[in-house]
């Protein structure tokens, strides 16, 4: 045991002595999420809508297709059940709940639509009222066939609400994303380059003629960095709390605890992923190429910036099971929605799976030299 705690405070002295390692994992992440929150994407993103279909006729059909506009970029439009609309609307995932009542467009009674909006968007409340006006006032005058002298009140009405909605916006899905790729950064390009500079400095062939043995050396730096990453992924939240005004589980402390124990699954698993890559690199020239092969794609492609949806729908396809998808996916559903581990048995599942086959890999590919 003495000789694990020695390891593991030697290999933590060594780390945090590396000015370069340091900042590639705090500074670097700090700095997107400053320039990325601070940008605002929310902005430039069409409102996304809930529509509630129960007349399911030409008029509502063509309101539905209003509300879309001609190339589908007028307002982001998911049709289904008012129940699931609007538990979405309250978890941040909707803009407004529009619901269409039977009966729309007839001429025997006045149609009111009910529109429903998260009260914190005020922007996108703007945009989408205006719209949801032109476009009841085209199925008044295409579809229902009323003269123009008629007013658009004796058919048609709407009535609105407000709601506290729990999301986040752009920041919220920012920050728990950015923790998840820096988890990733530290896990293997803190054990790929400090691994090959010891084999090449053949300060691996010397710990081998110790007493010290593979387990004791790979627990050392195992546990250095899983101390590393759990400290950096505080640090990093932390940031988007004071810098962001981002809410952690709507300020439920013992989210904190699934948390630490997301960021210690996934620098595990990417810790192994370092060790199996370094055990395959031979020096420093080959080992960045390969770290950057398996990492660059992942930043980009596991919704760490962005949503996955954004993507097309193959490239979706393989993405959502790339291990830091899974991460980035369960640190957001922590922080945003305060969903608990038990609620994440996809996400969790996938990080064992990908953390077993990468020790798996490691251990068969590192050496002493």
């Amino acid at each position: 045991m003495s000789l694990y705690l020695a390891l593991t405070v030697a290999s933590l002295k060594m780390y945090f002595r590396n000015k370069q390692a340091l900042f590639w994992a705090l500074f670097f992440p700090m700095l997107i999420i400053g320039i990325f929150g601070l940008m605002n994407f929310d902005q430039y993103n069409p409102p996304d809508v809930g529509v509630s279909d129960l007349a399911g006729n030409d008029a509502s059909s063509a309101l539905i297709s209003s509300l879309r506009g001609p190339d589908n970029d007028v307002l982001g439009v998911d049709t289904g059940d008012a129940a699931d609309l609007h538990e979405r609307l309250n978890s941040g995932g909707l803009d407004a709940v529009i619901e269409i009542p039977e009966g729309f467009g007839s001429a025997e009674q006045v149609s009111t639509v009910r529109a429903t909006y998260d009260l914190r968007k005020t922007q996108e409340q703007g945009v989408i009222s205006t719209v949801l006006a032109q476009s009841l006032e085209r199925v008044f005058r295409d579809v229902a066939d009323v003269p123009e002298e008629y007013l658009i009140e004796s058919r048609f009405d709407i009535e609105t609400e407000a709601v506290a909605g729990q999301g986040q916006g752009f920041k919220g899905f920012l920050v728990p994303g950015v923790a998840a790729m820096a988890i990733m950064q530290a896990g293997i390009f803190g054990v790929v380059f400090s691994l090959v500079r010891f084999k090449a400095q053949g300060v691996l062939r010397r710990l081998q003629a110790t007493p010290i043995g593979p387990s004791h050396f790979l627990v050392g730096q195992v546990t250095t960095r899983l101390v590393v990453t759990v400290l950096q992924t505080y640090v990093l939240i932390a940031v988007g709390i004071i810098l962001l005004g981002v809410t952690i589980a709507n300020g439920d402390l013992t989210a904190w605890i699934d948390i630490t124990v997301l960021a210690l699954l996934g620098g595990a698993l990417f810790i192994s992923l370092g060790l199996a890559i370094s055990g395959w690199a031979k020096t420093e020239d080959t080992a960045a190429p390969i770290a950057n092969i398996v990492t660059l794609p992942m930043m980009f492609l596991s919704g760490v910036f962005f949503p996955l949806n954004v993507l097309p729908d193959w490239v979706t396809s393989v993405s959502q099971f790339l291990p830091l998808t899974y991460l980035a996916d369960a640190l957001r559903a922590v922080t945003t929605t305060g969903a608990g581990l038990t609620d994440l048995g996809a996400e969790m599942a996938g990080l064992a799976v990908w953390g077993a086959v990468s020790f798996l890999v490691a251990t068969r590919l590192f050496k002493w030299e």
